[in-house]
Formats: C-alpha cells, sequence, structure tokens
C-alpha cells in the first residue's frame, strides 16, 4: 500500500492544480514590451502586499497563541510564526530602497492609496486567521514563497530593460531565500497533526490568494478585468 501523503505534498499538490495561471500571468508581466515602464508599479504594489506581511503574521501568531492550550496544531503555527517573523522584518524597506533606485521617493511611495487587490489579498488573511483558524495563513505563505521567480530569470530581466540591477534587490534576494523558507514551510506542516478541516481551509486559502496574485499580475498588465478573473 502507498505510503499517505505528507500535509505539505497534499497543499503542494492543490496549489499545482491552480498555479499554471498564475504562472502564465506572471510571465506575460515579466514579458510585456513596456515591462521597463510597468516594474516600478509591480514594486509598488508588491510592497503594499509586503508592508502587511509582519503585521499579519503577529496578529496570527497571537490568534494562534490564544488556542495553543487546548489546540495543538495552533501551537505548533504559533511556534513557527515566532521563527519566520524575524525572517521577514525589513523586507517592504527592501521594496522602497529597490523603488529608490528608480527615482520614486518613498515618502510618496506610502503616500499613495494602496490597490484594492492587495487590500483584498492582505485583508482576507485576517478573516481566515480571526474567523476560521490560525493555520489558514500557512496556505498563504506557501504561495508567496513557493515559486519565486529564478535568478538566472531575474538576469534576463534586468538585461532586457536595461534598468539598474540594485532596482531588483529585492526579487533577487528572494530567490535565494524562498527555496529556504518553502522548505521550514514545508517542514512545520508536516510535523502538524492536521485535520481533514485543517486540509481543507489550507487549500481553499491557497486557491484564494493564487487567484488575487494572478488578477494582480493580469491588471498590471493592462489584460481586461474579465481576462483577469479568469473568464475567457
Amino acid at each position: 500500500m502507498a505510503s499517505a501523503l505528507r500535509h505539505s505534498e497534499r497543499l503542494n499538490g492543490k496549489i499545482g492544480l491552480v498555479i499554471s495561471g498564475l504562472n502564465q500571468a506572471s510571465l506575460d508581466f515579466w514579458r510585456h514590451p513596456r515591462i521597463a515602464e510597468l516594474y516600478p508599479e509591480l514594486l509598488f504594489n508588491i510592497h503594499c502586499v509586503i508592508r502587511a506581511s509582519v503585521p499579519l503574521m503577529e496578529t496570527a501568531r497571537r490568534a494562534a497563541l490564544d488556542l495553543a492550550v487546548s489546540d495543538a496544531v495552533a501551537a505548533q503555527v504559533a511556534a513557527y510564526l515566532e521563527r519566520h517573523i524575524p525572517e521577514e522584518m525589513h523586507h517592504d524597506e527592501w521594496l522602497l530602497d529597490d523603488l529608490r533606485v528608480l527615482g520614486k521617493d518613498p515618502a510618496e511611495v506610502l503616500k499613495r492609496v494602496p490597490p484594492v487587490a492587495a487590500a483584498a489579498l492582505v485583508g482576507s488573511q485576517y478573516y481566515w486567521t480571526l474567523h476560521a483558524h490560525p493555520v489558514a495563513i500557512m496556505g498563504y505563505l506557501a504561495v508567496l514563497e513557493g515559486n519565486p521567480p529564478s535568478a538566472p530569470f531575474l538576469e534576463e530581466v534586468i538585461a532586457t530593460t536595461g534598468l539598474p540591477r540594485e532596482a531588483f534587490r529585492t526579487y533577487l534576494k528572494h530567490a535565494l531565500l524562498d527555496p529556504h523558507h518553502g522548505a521550514e514551510l514545508n517542514a512545520a506542516l508536516d510535523a502538524m497533526p492536521l485535520t481533514e478541516q485543517h486540509s481543507a481551509l489550507l487549500g481553499v486559502n491557497a486557491f484564494q490568494t493564487v487567484g488575487a496574485l494572478q488578477a494582480m499580475f493580469r491588471e498590471l498588465a493592462g489584460q481586461p478585468a474579465a481576462q483577469a478573473a479568469g473568464v475567457r
């Protein structure tokens, strides 16, 4: 009899069912003929998401700790986040530095109204965390850290755009960091006594995260709203 799938394998298998749409939307953006012009707007959108990462994880950690005495999964989520939060600190500042290289004033960037897509993506995590279970955030993080552009691909983009290499510092760093973070997340998931309900929640949140990121890339590339939503 074949052995049962590990929790990380189940989650990543679910993500694999829908990731092609996100990969294509991302590739369409990176291959856009106006990529040099559009790249600063991508950094702004990603900054709006990343600036919320640490506060979101801190909220999830507190919610998990509130349940930890009687909930082994919540206890392990809290422990994972305690380890992971320091690894994600100041990444929003990296993005502001990248934007500064491109001539953008960080103070002006911070004054801009965040895009609806970013607010919806991050805001939904508070709902899943506070009104379902804190383990939901693991599905979100699995998508965000699961498939970064590779360093060789980014070098191609830099050469194509002619933009300063320093403006890609955040992406280049994540090309190195995210595989390690993904492995840590998978190990943490595999150690948790997840139920079918937990697994379902992880999958639903991962699907939502993939869809939201896909829509963000489509919108940045100027594709029609119906296409961004997956309508053909």
